[in-house]
């Protein structure tokens, strides 16, 4: 079995950066998880869909940063914005 980490997920978009945690098995889990479990009114309030949010995950694998231990990003394109997305592996028991 598979043991899950808490990963911090670091979102810019349009200007403004959001910030969120969730336990997954994997950096590539990380994201649906932290996707699904936004609320309408925070990915209005930012601007972009749920489903352009998933679009990205789905077209870029998280990439692991170069001289980091525990850091990927992942990058796309929604409503005319770039989206960057960095995950970070969070020490501690989700």
């Amino acid at each position: 079995m598979t043991k899950s980490m808490l990963y911090t997920v670091f979102l810019e978009y349009k200007g403004g950066t959001y910030i969120g945690q969730i336990a997954a098995t994997s950096p590539a889990a990380a994201l649906p998880r932290w996707f699904s479990g936004l609320q309408d009114n925070e990915v209005v309030k930012w601007g972009i869909t749920r489903e352009e949010l998933a679009a990205v995950a789905k077209s870029d694998t998280p990439t692991p940063i170069t001289g980091c231990r525990g850091v990927w990003c992942v990058s796309g394109s929604a409503g005319g914005g770039l989206v960057l997305i960095h995950l970070i592996a969070t020490d501690g028991t989700p």
